[in-house]
Order: structure tokens, then C-alpha cells, then sequence
């Protein structure tokens, strides 16, 4: 199916009730994983590429691929930069086949936060690429020990999230409602009411980062609530090192053992909780409705 654009398939999850996961890639094994994890729970999906992972692979390579393997693919996908710092590297990663970015600056004071955000939405929409933005606080790291990079967590408050949306022009908003990114050792306090009441107060799609740690049903709570697009990484990371690890004893095993190893928990993890968020099933519906993502040839330049 061809590529699809991140706007519309948000959307199509808030008026239906469901979430989309958003899930990080950090090689071309987890790309295939992701998407035939999708395509076994016939749902779309949203393929994340993390600057905070750039250090461990080629990201404009790793692209390349994911565009062809998106184009290959049975279900809707889209490909998403996750945790963009800055205006420069947003733009590098349209140039590279995003067609959504994240603005992860809500560790500066709220004005700025807005400017740095407002920039990038204007350059973005230029070219029709969707933008997410964050206001609150997650604190934490993907993959690690959450205990260990605690921070200071800011809960998102309603009053700041409606003028963020309306200063920004963002087309979602990741919320702060007491998830962390990586690993959490306790049960997660999750502020519901805050949620639905953010949820009430602003009309674009809500996102939560920090998935992994939370029960099945709390995942059925935030949606329930409007939260639209789920980010989930730490939980395939775990899945993934146990899978290799388990393959790859004896060491004669060979290194493609670990690689299908991987490949088959990840697919797996993925399919799981797309029946969990709702979107297994969804993939006819959301291809109806969904405007195509420009092919390279047509696609807008950033000047």
C-alpha cells in the first residue's frame, strides 16, 4: 500500500476510538517486524524513527528502506521522526521521507517551547507534513531504566495544552498524565481525569509516550479517553535482546538466528497490541479515508 499521511490516520483513530501505535525502529529487521506485525493484526501503523538513535544507525539508509518496505506493505503506514531536538534536524528528516515530526522541546519554558514549535509546524505544513508537539513533561529514557533518568515529570495542565495547541497550529499533542519513557519497576498512577479533561478541551489528537509499563487496561482507559496514538519502543527492545540472547546460545547458532529471533517477537509484541489499542482490524477503514503521502517525485522541497 502506498504511504499515508499521519493527519488523516490520526484523526480517523479519534473519531473511531481507537490508537494507533507508533512504533521505533532501530535496524531494518525491527522496519519488517513492525509492519508484519501490522499487517497480521490488519492495522495501521506508524513506523518511528528516534534522533536518540541515530547514533546507532545510518538514518537517511535506514529510511530508504522504510520507504520501500512501507510502499510493500498490506496495511497503511507512516513514517515518523520521534523526538526531533530542533528545526534542522525536523528538516532533515522530511528531506529523508518523513512524513510526520515530533518537536520534543517541552523541557524549555513554555514560551520557548512554543517558538521552537511554532517554527517547525510552519516549515512542516509548508510541505504537508504533520507535526506533534508536547507540553508537560516526560521524564525518562527509551530503553533504559526509567529510575535511573527520572527528571522532574510535568503533568500537562488543560489551561496550557489549549493555548499550546492555539499558538503552535500542531496537528497532535503528547500529554504528560504520568507515564515515563523506558523501564518503570512500580505500577503506573495514571491521572485519567486529567486526560479526559484534556481531551474535551483541545480538538486535535492526543499521544502518550512511555507505553511500555502499562497494563492492557490502562491502555483501554487512555483511549477511552481520546488518547489517539500510543509510542512503544522500551517492551520491543526487552523482547528483542531476550530473543537474541535465548538464539544465540549455543554461540554456534549463527548470528540469522538472532536476526529471526528478533524479527518473530517483535512481529509478535506488535500484533498484540495493536488488538490492544484497538486499531487490529482497522486497516480497509483507515486506507479509505486516508489521503496518500506524496511519492518522491511529487513531493514538495524544502527550500
Amino acid at each position: 500500500m502506498p504511504l499515508i499521511r499521519v493527519d488523516d490516520l490520526l484523526r480517523h483513530a479519534r473519531t473511531e476510538g481507537y490508537a494507533v501505535g507508533a512504533y521505533d525502529a532501530v535496524d531494518s529487521n525491527f522496519v519488517s517486524a513492525i509492519i508484519a506485525g501490522a499487517e497480521a493484526a490488519r492495522a495501521p501503523v506508524i513506523v518511528s524513527f528516534a534522533e536518540l538513535h541515530f547514533g546507532h544507525y545510518d538514518f537517511p539508509v535506514l529510511m530508504a528502506a522504510a520507504k520501500m518496505a512501507a510502499r510493500r506493505a498490506r496495511v497503511p503506514v507512516a513514517l515518523f521522526f520521534d523526538h526531533g531536538t530542533g528545526l534542522e534536524t525536523a528538516i532533515d528528516a522530511i528531506r529523508h521521507g518523513a512524513n510526520g515530526v515530533m518537536a520534543d522541546v517541552s523541557d524549555l519554558p513554555f514560551q520557548d517551547n512554543v517558538a521552537v514549535t511554532r517554527a517547525i509546524v510552519d516549515m512542516a505544513h509548508a510541505v504537508g507534513v504533520t507535526v506533534e508537539g508536547e507540553v508537560g513533561y516526560v521524564p525518562g529514557v527509551a530503553g533504559k531504566d526509567a529510575i535511573l533518568h527520572p527528571g522532574e515529570i510535568q503533568l500537562t495542565s488543560t489551561i496550557d495544552a489549549v493555548r499550546y495547541v492555539a499558538e503552535t497550529g500542531v496537528d497532535a499533542l503528547a500529554v504528560s498524565i504520568g507515564t515515563v519513557h523506558g523501564r518503570i519497576r512500580d505500577e503506573v498512577k495514571l491521572d485519567l481525569d486529567r486526560l479526559a479533561a484534556i481531551a474535551r478541551a483541545v480538538a486535535v489528537p492526543l499521544v502518550i509516550h512511555g507505553g511500555t509499563g502499562l497494563a492492557d487496561e490502562q491502555f483501554r482507559a487512555i483511549i477511552e479517553r481520546g488518547v489517539s496514538k500510543v509510542n512503544y519502543y522500551t517492551a520491543l527492545s526487552d523482547l528483542a535482546s531476550a530473543a537474541a540472547a535465548a538464539a544465540l546460545d549455543p554461540i554456534d547458532a549463527g548470528y540469522t538466528a538472532g536476526l529471526d529471533a528478533v524479527r518473530n517477537v517483535v512481529a509478535a509484541e506488535v500484533a498484540r497490541t495493536c488488538e490492544i489499542f484497538g486499531a487490529a482490524g482497522r486497516s480497509d477503514a483507515a486506507q479509505a479515508v486516508c489521503r496518500l503521502w506524496q511519492e518522491d517525485g511529487d513531493q514538495p522541497q524544502i527550500n
